[in-house]
């Protein structure tokens, strides 16, 4: 990665963070436990994208790999 789009992207991440933290959240549409936690739906989205890769390798590996001697066999 070049060195601007890494700071670029460390720029934009921080900026993200804090206005996660600093800016309040609007509450026009009801108010559920969630809202009350800041940076929720961030770390939500965060923990959603890392358990969809884990469970397409586990997947992958369960039901797309074969053992290396399988086309031997046949």
């Amino acid at each position: 990665m070049k060195p601007l789009y890494r700071i670029l992207l460390i720029a934009v991440t921080v900026v993200a963070i804090a206005g996660g933290v600093f800016v309040p959240a609007g509450d026009d549409h009801g108010s559920a436990w969630w809202n009350a936690i800041s940076l929720f739906f961030s770390l939500f989205g965060f923990v959603g994208c890392v358990a969809i890769i884990y469970l397409s390798k586990w997947l992958g590996a369960v039901l797309l790999q074969r053992k290396e001697e399988y086309y031997d066999t046949l």
